[in-house]
């Protein structure tokens, strides 16, 4: 649920990181695992990532994921406090509605973000460090290793988020589910 408007943000922020490093879409683009025209539409605003390449994305420049939500963030208290009301603004990403429940929080060990999956089977997604699920409302498939395993509302799912998987909605409406990724830095600590 990231709007436009935090979406070109994010664009910006990428092309002036990137920049900044010296680095090249080409550069990027191999360093990510992503391609040059993912990247190149994700930094004019015209692609919202998924949560898989902005973690890539983040990795592959050496920040954490809320750099490229806002380079300059005011120092935050010893809490983050997100309110629903006031914070949320909805769009879409590939099917999916993705609102980052913390993006103004540095340092943090672990991405929360609220999502809704698709109807449809998503694409498949991986990335370095763990995932974590809890369904707060409607019914999830999750392709995971193999096996297709279905949640309902309060059940909660734990695994490598390395492992290719796929997820969707189930039912008339789309799954409310709380995502929590663990941050993982460049040398592989959590």
């Amino acid at each position: 649920m990231l709007d436009v408007s935090r979406s070109e943000a994010v664009g910006f922020n990428l092309r002036q990181l990137r920049s900044a490093k010296g680095l090249t879409l080409d550069q990027l683009a191999t360093l990510s695992e992503l391609t040059r025209g993912y990247i190149s539409l994700v930094e004019r605003g015209l692609k919202t990532p998924s949560v898989a390449a902005l973690l890539r994305l983040a990795a592959a420049l050496d920040v954490n994921v809320t750099y490229l939500f806002d380079p300059n963030p005011t120092p935050a208290a010893s809490y983050t406090l997100f309110r629903r009301e006031r914070d949320a603004a909805p769009a879409q990403q590939g099917g999916f509605d993705l609102l980052a429940l913390a993006a103004s929080r540095t340092q943090k060990r672990m991405e929360p973000f609220l999502i809704r999956p698709p109807l449809k089977l998503a694409s498949r997604a991986s990335h370095a460090g763990e995932e974590f699920l809890f369904v707060v409302s409607g019914s999830l498939a999750i392709k995971l290793d193999g096996d297709e395993l279905l949640l309902e509302k309060g059940d909660c799912l734990y695994f490598s988020g390395e492992t290719p998987h796929w997820l969707r909605s189930i039912g008339r409406q789309k799954a409310e589910v709380l995502l929590v990724v663990s941050a993982v830095e460049r040398d592989g600590k959590g």
